[in-house]
């Protein structure tokens, strides 16, 4: 993906060569300049920690931060699936989460995931988090459960899934990407 920094870079680049072209009077800083600028025009997508694979973006590292009723943060890394991308794609978003079945929290998200070519299913541990297609709701689970048809994992919490389960009332909890 080329973002308008990375044109800029782009434009920033031939404008260097074209000035080290136009003088000759310092060759060595002026290799310098040209390599440094020609290195800042690879196109990654550091910032984003998105790499391309043939007509696919897949996750590297993504990283989201729940913060709960404002104060308290809880980092879960993601993984790299399509339902996860297209998660991370709805972000900054702030829900309101309630228990359910004294396993999980649960909140709706404002739509569904795309989960084609996922497993139809899998069994959640402490610290998941997940998504349930049927009711198109995410959950952190903060306490291990059965198999489960049509829950799909999007990431695993990096601790703090005892705040979660120690939270007896609805809260919110504000979801954003970190990296």
């Amino acid at each position: 993906m080329i973002t308008s920094n990375n044109n800029q870079e782009l434009a920033n680049t031939n404008d260097t060569r074209r000035n080290v072209e136009a003088s000759s009077t310092n060759s060595e800083s002026e290799e310098n300049v040209l390599a440094n600028n020609t290195e800042n025009t690879d196109i990654t997508n550091d910032t984003e920690n998105t790499e391309r694979e043939g007509d696919e973006e897949t996750l590297a590292n993504a990283r989201i931060k729940l913060t709960i009723n404002g104060n308290e943060e809880i980092f879960a890394n993601l993984e790299d699936n399509i339902a996860s991308r297209e998660f991370l794609e709805m972000l900054p978003l702030t829900l309101t989460f309630e228990d359910f079945n004294n396993t999980e929290k649960i909140a709706n998200i404002p739509s569904e995931l795309n989960v084609d070519g996922l497993p139809s299913g899998y069994t959640p541990l402490v610290g998941d988090f997940a998504y349930y297609a049927p009711w198109g709701n995410i959950s952190v689970f903060y306490k291990d459960f059965r198999y489960s048809n049509s829950l799909y994992k999007l990431g695993t919490l990096e601790s703090g899934a005892d705040i979660f389960g120690n939270m007896n009332e609805d809260f919110e909890v504000t979801i954003e990407r970190v990296n």
